[in-house]
C-alpha cells in the first residue's frame, strides 16, 4: 500500500506542477507587458498581481473543462466496453463452472 500512496502523490505533484506551469503561461499571455493597475487604486501591487492570477486560473480551468467534456463520450464508451466485457467473462466463467 506504500507503493501507491507514493505513487499516487507523486502523480497529485505532477498534477499540481503541469497546472502550475499552464496558469503561469495564461498569467504571461494575458500580461505580455507586465501587470497594470487593474483594480483601479492608482498603483500596481500584489492585489493586481493576485487578481490576474485568479483571470489567468480560471481560463485554464474552463479550458481544461473544455476539452473534458469534449472527450467524455469517448472514455465513457471504452469504460462500457470495458465492463460489459467483464461481466461476459464474469457470466461464462460462472456458466462454465456450473456446467462441466
Amino acid at each position: 500500500m506504500g507503493f501507491i500512496k507514493r505513487l499516487l502523490g507523486i502523480g497529485v505533484t505532477v498534477g499540481a506542477t503541469v497546472a502550475a506551469v499552464k496558469v503561469a503561461e495564461q498569467y504571461k499571455e494575458n500580461n505580455p507587458n507586465g501587470v497594470q493597475d487593474v483594480n483601479g487604486d492608482g498603483k500596481v501591487d500584489v492585489r493586481d498581481v493576485a487578481s490576474e492570477v485568479v483571470k489567468a486560473a480560471t481560463e485554464v480551468y474552463h479550458d481544461a473543462e473544455a476539452a473534458v467534456r469534449q472527450k467524455a463520450p469517448v472514455v465513457t464508451g471504452k469504460v462500457e466496453d470495458v465492463v460489459n466485457g467483464t461481466a461476459e467473462t464474469i457470466k461464462n466463467a460462472v456458466h462454465d463452472s456450473t456446467n462441466p
